[in-house]
């Protein structure tokens, strides 16, 4: 009955808020989870376009399995994936699995692999036993026209389970919301260019524009709401699953208790007013209500540099927290015992890289991404010192597959040690340094490192690296 009563308060609020701000929406859904079946998960995913409807438009998207919100693939360390790749568009396609930790030969996380229209392609690979649990994704990557494909909506989450395992037992039993963030823009108001690659050939792509309206959604949803109760502890998940936007996420009343980000937890929990979040990345939050009342769960103003873009304030979900109290949990200060500080080991090499762009490109080191060319081979078994530069008037963020790395320090500031980055921010004109451990197996052979603003990409803003024995 007291559930009952709680459900009726909330509802209530809710049509109180919508009379009142003139808006329609409903309740926040998850995406649809396909879980591994003894040690294996396997899936078909077939690419086409399609037309979608957003707030009464109609945009044209590329999706997975005709949805704008494909499958979350929910996996456990140990098992084994299996995907047929199906190409159903005229332009070709393949697929990366963004910050997990297997290999990127073969058959496997394998950027260098093409399906043209209508071919297939097929990956397997095993997730180690020793995995990072937490938030991951897929997406393609081509090599020239990634920022497209993502844009038009080819992008899906990846869940590594093991998180409950970290948590005291009673946050087993609070709600998980898993929230994949996509923009998209009508093909309507933008014009196509032929886009000259370094790869064989010249593609036509679509101009995207940061000038131009985007719509942004919460798994497919145009501000869904989340019901809580006050003193209700639930666990928050967020993906930046698009293609070049930056989100600064900030909720109206509350402090969000931050446990993890790109799939690794935390060694402490921090308490956060907001959170950057480049390109391509995760993170993990708690999050307890406090009040009663409506909560805007938005993304804060940004400018990401003179030569950048500047992202207005939006709001993405609504937190809907009616007068049923509960007891709330409490927070916890440490997540992961586990991690290693790298500044404790032995440093076997130093890189310096320096972004730039200029002459109508993006560089990395002067030169351009060369699919053929090893731009930088490491020994496995290696613990690097990288310095990455950007050296111009924008934001990039740094991103390595196969690899997590730790941030040490940035414009000459240590950083204390709390955990791994697959993705790195890196403010106009800053200095980082990172350290990276090309220790696994699994880490031979060759995959890239590259900004994961996928217009920089595209435009040559990444290179090769080679892990050899």
């Amino acid at each position: 009955m007291r559930k009952t009563k709680a459900i009726i308060v909330t509802f209530v609020i809710f049509l109180a808020f919508n009379q009142k701000n003139k808006i329609i929406t409903e309740p926040l859904k998850n995406p649809v989870k396909i879980f591994s079946k003894n040690g294996l998960l396997e899936i078909t995913l077939k690419p086409t376009e399609e037309h979608i409807q957003l707030a009464g438009k109609t945009y044209t998207a590329w999706l997975y399995n005709g949805s704008y919100m494909p499958p979350l693939l929910h996996l456990i360390p140990g098992d084994t994936l299996k995907i047929k790749l199906v190409n159903g568009l005229q332009m070709e396609t393949n697929l990366h699995f963004h910050g997990m930790n297997i290999s990127p030969s073969a058959n496997g996380d394998n950027i260098f692999r093409i399906a043209n229209p209508g071919d297939t392609l097929l990956y397997e690979m095993v997730v180690p036993v020793n995995h990072d649990a937490g938030t991951f994704w897929y997406h393609p990557h081509t090599c020239g026209n990634s920022e497209q494909q993502v844009a038009l909506g080819l992008s899906g989450g990846v869940l590594v389970e093991g998180l409950f395992s970290k948590l005291p037992p009673e946050f087993k039993k609070q709600k998980d919301y898993l929230m994949l963030l996509k923009d998209i823009q009508s093909t309507e108001d933008l014009k196509k260019i032929v886009l000259c690659s370094a790869e064989k050939g010249v593609k036509e792509v679509y101009k995207f524009d940061s000038n131009k309206p985007r719509q942004i959604t919460v798994n497919g949803q145009m501000n869904p709401y989340i019901s809580i109760q006050q003193g209700e502890t639930q666990i928050w998940r967020i993906f930046n699953v698009g293609a070049d936007i930056y989100y600064n996420i900030h909720l109206e009343g509350h402090q969000l208790y931050q446990i993890g980000e790109d799939g690794v937890y935390y060694k402490r929990v921090k308490v956060r007013d907001s959170i950057l979040m480049p390109p391509g990345s995760r993170i993990e939050l708690l999050v307890q209500a406090r009040i009663a009342g409506e909560f805007k769960l938005k993304t804060l103003a940004l400018s990401t540099g003179s030569d950048g873009d500047n992202y207005p304030e939006a709001t993405l979900a609504t937190m809907v927290c009616n007068n049923a109290s509960v007891r709330p949990l409490p927070i916890p200060s440490t997540i992961n015992d586990q991690l290693v500080d790298y500044r404790t080991k032995k440093i076997t090499a130093r890189r310096t890289f320096t972004f730039t762009e200029g002459k109508g490109g993006f560089y990395i080191n002067d030169r351009q991404f060369n699919r053929d060319s090893v731009d930088t081979k490491v020994k496995l078994g290696s613990l690097e010192e990288w310095t990455v530069i950007n050296a111009s008037d924008e934001m990039h963020c740094f991103h390595i597959h196969q690899i997590n790395m730790q941030v040490i320090e940035i414009d000459g500031k240590q950083v204390e040690f709390n955990g791994y980055n697959d993705v790195v921010n890196m403010p106009p004109k800053s200095t980082i340094k990172l350290l990276l451990p090309f220790t696994e197996d699994y880490m031979l052979g060759k995959f890239v490192y590259h900004c994961h603003i996928l217009s920089h990409e595209d435009k040559g803003m990444m290179q090769v690296i080679e892990v050899v024995r």
